[in-house]
């Protein structure tokens, strides 16, 4: 085990224990309006990932350190009964963290994920060092966090998430990226099929062929979302409309509730919904 100081925040009791995991070179304060409302039923812990907000950098910049870590602090923790929910990379980690120590985990929630690589490993990594050798990996970074938001994204997310950019360091954020190319590759794909916990994807946007962010529209898809329900027996699929990256901060009442009643369903209940079901439901 690679035992790392992680910073979380913890609120509430239960018997199951929600586990929130944040996205690339984001923070737990990307969970500050799940924790209030979610601890009401729910014991919830938001991790700051290895190298990002309060918490020391790893060794390496990889998915499984990551993953490790945080398994870790919850074997410190003694939690034995989690619900893992990620956002975006933050899906990486918690895919990965149910390989390394399934006995613990009940299920897993995926915001907004993606797949940002096909299994060609190596033509993906040199087409994105391509891209930061021409740009570097600031403008990089600054083109990436402008796809964050939708038209309808309120000012105050807007920036409260660009509030971050200035403290990102630079190659930690080169490293990290590279390797969650690597490990969309070489691993996410396996890791899906191999899973035997229910699933929940939340989706709001999708990257296209140029790594855009678009918004998802009315009866569409994602790789991500397609990967997912293929692999995953029973998969439940919600579409939340005209968002951007972060429907836990655009729309969050509508994340709340459809976390809420996917635990429920875990502890029995409510009745569980048909295999692969997909949903939508519109913000603002």
């Amino acid at each position: 085990m690679i035992d790392i100081d992680i910073n979380f925040v913890e609120r509430g009791t239960g018997s199951i224990t929600i586990i929130f995991v944040h996205g690339f070179t984001c923070s737990l304060s990307d969970w500050s309006n799940q924790m209030p409302s979610l601890s009401d039923r729910y014991r919830c812990v938001a991790v700051d990932l290895p190298g990002h907000g309060d918490s020391a950098a790893p060794r390496e910049a990889t998915i499984e350190t990551l993953a490790n870590s945080v398994n870790h602090m919850l074997d410190k923790l003694a939690l034995d009964e989690v619900v893992l929910i990620g956002h975006s990379m933050g899906c990486r980690v918690i895919s990965e963290m149910a390989r390394q120590s399934r006995a613990r985990v009940r299920g897993l929630v995926y915001i907004d994920g993606s797949i940002v690589a096909d299994e060609n490993v190596e033509a993906a990594v040199s087409s994105s060092i391509e891209i930061i050798d021409r740009v570097g990996m600031r403008q990089f970074l600054d083109m990436f966090y402008h796809d964050f938001f939708a038209v309808s994204t309120a000012l105050a997310i807007r920036e409260s998430i660009w509030g971050r950019f200035s403290s990102i360091d630079i190659p930690f954020a080169q490293e990290l990226w590279l390797n969650m190319i690597r490990w969309d590759a070489l691993q996410s794909r396996s890791i899906l099929t191999s899973l035997d916990v229910p699933a929940l994807v939340i989706q709001s946007t999708f990257l296209n062929s140029d790594l855009k962010r678009v918004s998802l529209s009315p009866g569409q898809s994602s790789t991500w979302v397609d990967e997912v329900s293929k692999a995953v027996d029973g998969a439940v699929v919600q579409i939340i409309e005209n968002v951007g990256h972060f429907p836990m901060l655009e729309a969050p009442e509508q994340t709340n509730e459809v976390i809420h009643r996917f635990i429920q369903k875990i502890r029995g209940d409510v009745p569980a919904r048909s295999a692969n079901s997909t949903t939508s439901s519109r913000a603002g």
